[in-house]
Order: C-alpha cells, then sequence, then structure tokens
C-alpha cells in the first residue's frame, strides 16, 4: 500500500488534566468506555517494506517532523524509576476463597512532570458466589490489601455507620498519586446498582507508591480473622512513562519492574477493541525503553491515536497489567 506524504506535524502539546477510564465489566467479559465487546483477534498487521533505511530516515527526520533516535530514546528513558531491587513475585495462595480478582478494567491517567505521565490501574475484585458477600455496617468485615512483593499490606475498614451490602465487586482506586482512596467502589444487589463506602485504612499507606509493578492479594477479614482471600495478581500503579517517535520507531518508557516476559503490544487506533493495525514492541531493557517498529505498520499516512498494552501473556487485551493511552499525543504516520 502506497503513503502519502505526511502533512501535519507531530503532536507534542504538554498534557494535562485527568481522563479518567474504566470498563464495567461481567466475570468472563471485557468492555471499553463506550460497552462495545473485545475482541481476541491476535492476528499482526501485514508487514511493509521501508522505501528507506530506517538511518537514513532518522537522521532527516530529525530536522523536521521527528526527534531523532537518541532523543527518542532519552525522552521514554528519563521516566525510568532507579534503584529498583525488588523482584515482582507472585508466591501466595494457590486457590481463591469467597472472592476473587475480577470485575473488569479501570484505570486512572494524569499528567507529570517534564511532559510524563502517571497511569495507574484499579485493584478490582469480585465475591464468587453469584449471591455476593455481606460487606459493610455491622457486618464487621474489612479488605486486607497485601503486597507481596515489597511484604507489605494495608486494612480498609468500612464506617460503622454505613449500610450493610451484599456485594458483588469492589473497585479500589488509588489514582494517580498513588494513595489509599477515601472512599471504594461497590457493585451491590441483584440490579448491580453502584454505590460508594467511605472507611478508614490502617497499615503502610506507601503500599502502592514504591515501584511501578507488584503481586497484590486482598482479604476479607471479619472480627479481625481471614474468612477468604484472592490468590495473587500483578497491578501497575503509577507507572511513569513517556513517548517520542522517529519516523519509523516508537519509544515508550519500559520500567524496570517489567518482566522479560511480558509481551508489550501497540495497538493503533482509538480504542483496542477496533484497532486499525497493531504491532509488537521490543525490550530494550538496558535503555529502559520498549520500542516499536512502525514501519511494519501498513496503514494510510496520518495521524492516529494509539494504546500500548503491557501483559503476561498473549492475548494482551485479556492478560494486560497495564494500560498506556497518552493524554493527546498522536502517532504520525507516513
Amino acid at each position: 500500500m502506497l503513503r502519502r506524504s505526511v502533512l501535519a506535524a507531530f503532536c507534542t502539546a504538554g498534557l494535562s488534566g485527568c481522563l479518567r477510564l474504566t470498563g464495567d465489566t461481567a466475570p468472563s467479559e471485557e468492555r471499553d468506555t463506550e460497552g462495545r465487546m473485545e475482541t481476541e483477534n491476535a492476528d499482526d498487521p501485514p508487514q511493509r517494506t521501508p522505501t528507506e533505511s530506517s538511518e537514513a530516515r532518522t537522521a532527516s527526520d530529525s530536522q523536521g517532523l521527528f526527534a531523532s533516535r537518541s532523543e527518542a530514546i532519552g525522552f521514554a528513558q528519563s521516566f525510568a524509576a532507579s534503584g529498583v531491587s525488588n523482584p515482582v513475585s507472585a508466591d501466595g495462595r494457590a486457590n481463591a476463597e469467597l472472592i476473587r480478582h475480577g470485575g473488569g478494567w479501570g484505570s486512572s491517567y494524569g499528567s507529570g512532570e517534564q511532559g510524563g505521565v502517571y497511569t495507574t490501574s484499579d485493584i478490582r475484585c469480585e465475591a464468587i458466589s453469584d449471591d455476593g458477600v455481606a460487606f459493610g455496617g455491622d457486618s464487621n468485615r474489612s479488605l486486607r490489601i497485601r503486597n507481596l512483593t515489597l511484604g507489605s499490606e494495608i486494612t480498609f475498614k468500612p464506617t460503622s455507620d454505613s449500610p450493610v451490602y451484599q456485594v458483588n465487586e469492589w473497585d479500589i482506586d488509588p489514582e494517580t498519586e498513588a494513595v489509599p482512596p477515601e472512599t471504594i467502589s461497590l457493585e451491590v444487589g441483584t440490579d448491580s446498582e453502584h454505590v460508594s463506602i467511605s472507611g478508614t485504612w490502617t497499615g503502610d499507606r506507601d503500599i502502592f507508591n514504591t515501584q511501578a509493578f507488584c503481586a497484590y492479594e486482598v482479604d476479607l477479614v471479619e472480627d479481625g480473622s481471614r474468612i477468604g482471600g484472592t490468590t495473587p495478581k500483578v497491578y501497575g500503579i503509577r507507572y511513569n512513562w513517556g513517548a517520542k517517535q522517529t519516523g519509523d520507531e516508537l519509544y515508550v518508557t519500559r520500567q524496570p519492574s517489567v518482566d522479560e516476559e511480558w509481551i508489550a503490544e501497540l495497538f493503533v487506533g482509538e480504542n483496542t477493541f477496533e484497532a486499525k493495525a497493531r504491532q509488537k514492541a521490543e525490550h530494550v531493557a538496558e535503555d529502559d525503553v520498549f520500542r516499536v517498529d512502525l514501519s511494519a505498520i501498513d496503514l494510510d499516512s496520518g495521524q492516529y491515536g494509539w494504546t500500548l498494552l503491557i501483559g503476561t501473556k498473549q492475548p494482551t487485551q485479556r492478560n494486560k497489567v497495564i494500560k498506556l493511552t497518552p493524554l493527546n499525543t498522536g502517532l504520525i504516520l507516513q
């Protein structure tokens, strides 16, 4: 497919504001913010052969629309944390009891310093029983979140004057500041009503704010004793990142707590459910970046929205640990 010449400048406006994206789902489904079902098409777009070498185009691009390769790597690399020595650990119980990780996908996005973005995934759990689980008020039940990677924990106790709900789902949103929220969201009753419940936190308030990826378990506690809980699951919280492209490559921050076996994949288009194209990213751990070969994407020239999903395995849409969507930086294909 022939490409037209690029006429639009690459969007490099400063990042500002906070965009909240949450997908409400049933246990076996995942939907985007407009309610469309996510497909699991794992086919990559057809390859094309670039008409110029990557080095030659990078040299010319640095004089015009695009960053040089060193500039792009340097920008993305600048948001990577240093001194992270604790590996992600998923050691924990083998079976879930009463509650399990689930309830769909939610993320918070916010602008950071120096043109970066902070992205945080919600910790979401659901009742295993269709009847839900009593929580709130005089049920004397709390939620205890355990960070298995760092060996820390924190407990949420609802206010005593709150109603007792039959809860189907819990949504704990540390937001981009990675702090325990004042309220947590619940889906309750047979009508799946959404309510917020206030409470107090005790324990390590820095549990979410130490490194980008950790493994978490959530316990249901009654009168101080554990009565059920999830298996371990890895979440990405306060992932600090930036992205910049050359003519043929896109570079995105790779935090050092990313597992080398995980899969990073670029989805081109306004959402991952109806992607115009998709392309796997390369781990470049020594530079703290992901690299995406844009020359392998066969689309008409122009500016596109995009998302980078990082997942534990294929399909990345179903197994993601973080969803990186820029606030207002488009992808230029030429």
